[in-house]
């Protein structure tokens, strides 16, 4: 006797035996037992998850004899003949095979007759998205105006592909990839009906190779029983798939952990002499590093269909050697692996290189936590911090792992951010009507921030006590306010002349929450009442010309700017100079 195959002798049989697809059974019986029969449905979605079966279904239930009917009987001979594929009166035609007007146009002769034994002629047109766009012109007119008796059901996966004039002229019903558990339940029936001895990993390896299609699921069950026969273990589905043990995987990202190199290299030899396909195994790694990372971020909430209670300990207490940044960056890098697969002409070479990149690199660090380490040293303003007024945010540096040895500490070194030389000076007024009221605490003077100008200019204010006290609000605005000075103008004006500003400090400058804030610590120093102009001007303070310089830092020695590698990659990353 001919064998059959898994996915036809256990093809659904009654609307019941559907997996999962409530939201189109469901639809479907309420329609045949109201008679609200649609003349066209639309079903779409993934292979392998029942549409050509329930199209079936829908003819068997409108054709038997006992219907139209939600439970067909499966004994008439409309039941029958739908089920063996020999009824006069449901025709399934393969769209990929028949793309052509001249198909379609027979279709459109034979739609004129009436059926020959059954209730209904119904046309189940599968992969419909591979007609010619003349031929879905022809079925136009027939899809939207049948003949009574005639009923069309198009499936296809690609349902974008489908042109929406026809789209509009059906009912649409889309169909879901199957859950991970609702695949187990229905291979272990299988089993149970087939007399099979399947353990449950094995299903459970199936069922994730599977992907959300029954179909797919039951040919890969097929695969396994003509591999081992009756007794399938987990071992069997991990051989028989070309598939590699969970613990490789474990033992792998635990050589990443560890930053062991040559441990993970030893991995892929492994992986290699077992003859392991590497795109396959890319893949399970892939999988692998998203758990990880779920579990991560998760913790004691992190679930997983596939995997047992012991499993998703492992991947907790495992996951616990990463930062979450590190298990992000993994994945984004096993993503673009796996798509240079497409075009790899040593796969191999690709994989050692990734898990080489992988083990050897440095954990994720927080730019503030490199400032702070920095700044520890060297004793330097604040740099790069996340400002909470104007919502900027903190930045992450990831930095490149070092060439030989381990990473050396930062060395000290005073550090101004860079200032782009403006060519054009531009003026700001600030409103003294809106300006907020300050706090009247006194701020303690930054040391070497600008240049006293009252000596030197009669006209010159002190601007040192203003700026610390504005840089207590927004320590950014040292960097744009270290050129500065404030000159008294008149009778209850004064100009804030701010030189070398870059396009950057003009742009901050513009910004009403800072003006106001420059306005209000002004006001407060020297009167409510006061109007200030703000200037972007070229050249240096007047206090310069004539000889209170500003302070400048200690000398910069190129060598230990070199040897500083932290300070290197945040140079390098950020496009930025030292200056000063």
């Amino acid at each position: 006797m001919t064998y059959e195959a898994l996915a036809r002798k256990f093809r659904p049989q009654t609307f019941a035996e559907v997996v999962e697809q409530p939201q189109v059974t469901q639809t479907l019986q309420n329609a045949i037992a109201t008679g609200r029969i649609h003349h066209a449905y639309l079903f779409c979605g993934p292979r392998g998850t029942g549409k050509t079966t329930t199209a079936r279904l829908l003819a068997k239930a409108l054709n038997c004899e006992t219907g139209p009917t939600p439970t067909p009987c499966n004994e008439c001979a409309a039941c029958n003949g739908v089920t063996n594929g020999s009824s006069l009166d449901v025709l399934e035609i393969d769209a990929a095979s028949n793309t052509g007007v001249d198909n379609i146009r027979d279709l459109r002769e034979s739609a004129r007759y009436v059926p020959a034994s059954s209730r209904y002629k119904i046309y189940i047109i599968d992969e419909v998205h591979q007609l010619s766009p003349s031929a879905f012109d022809a079925l136009l007119k027939t899809l939207e105006e049948p003949p009574p008796s005639v009923i069309f059901i198009l499936a296809t996966t690609e349902p974008n592909e489908v042109p929406a004039t026809v789209r509009s002229r059906t009912l649409r019903l889309d169909f879901h990839l199957i859950s991970h558990r609702g695949l187990h339940d229905a291979l272990s029936q299988i089993a149970q009906k087939e007399s099979l001895d399947v353990e449950d990993g094995a299903l459970d390896i199936i069922a994730t190779e599977a992907a959300g299609s029954l179909r797919d699921g039951q040919s890969l069950l097929d695969q396994l029983i003509g591999y081992a026969g009756g007794k399938i273990t987990t071992e069997v589905a991990y051989q028989a798939l070309g598939l590699v043990d969970a613990s490789v995987l474990f033992d792998l990202t635990g050589a990443f952990a560890h930053h062991d190199p040559a441990r993970a290299l030893e991995v892929v030899a492994d992986v290699s002499r077992a003859g392991r396909d590497f795109l396959q195994f890319v893949k399970q790694l892939t999988e692998h590093i998203k758990r990880l990372l779920f579990a991560r971020s998760l913790g004691a909430r992190f679930t997983d269909d596939s995997l047992n209670r012991e499993a998703l300990t492992l991947y907790t207490e495992s996951a616990k050697a990463f930062d979450e940044a590190d298990l992000l960056r993994l994945l984004m890098m096993s993503i673009e692996l796996g798509n240079r697969y497409k075009k790899a002409a040593q796969p191999r070479l690709e994989t050692e290189l990734f898990v080489m990149r992988c083990a050897r690199m440095d954990r994720s660090i927080d730019i503030r936590q490199l400032v702070e380490r920095i700044e520890g040293r060297s004793g330097s303003p604040t740099l790069f911090n996340g400002d909470s007024t104007t919502g900027t945010p903190a930045m992450a540096v990831h930095p490149a792992p070092p060439s030989s040895g381990s990473p050396r500490p930062p060395t000290s070194v005073p550090i101004q951010p860079p200032l782009r030389r403006g060519s054009s000076a531009s003026r700001i007024e600030g409103s003294s009507s809106d300006a907020p009221h300050a706090p009247t605490s006194a701020a303690p003077v930054l040391k070497g921030s600008v240049s006293a100008t009252a000596a030197a200019d009669p006209g010159g204010i002190d601007f040192a006590p203003i700026l610390s006290a504005i840089c207590r609000v927004r320590p950014t605005m040292q960097a744009v306010l270290g050129h500065a000075e404030l000159v008294r103008t008149g009778p209850g004006s004064v100009d804030l002349n701010v030189y070398n500003g870059s396009p950057f400090h003009q742009m901050q400058l513009k910004q009403k929450p800072i003006r106001d804030l420059i306005h209000a610590e002004i006001s407060r120093v020297l009167g409510e009442g006061i109007r200030v102009s703000i200037h972007v001007k070229d050249g240096k303070p007047s206090a310069d010309t004539n000889g209170s310089v500003r302070p400048r830092p200690a000398a910069i020695n190129d060598e230990t700017l070199r040897a500083d590698h932290n300070l290197q990659e945040i140079l390098r990353r950020f496009d930025g100079e030292i200056v000063g």
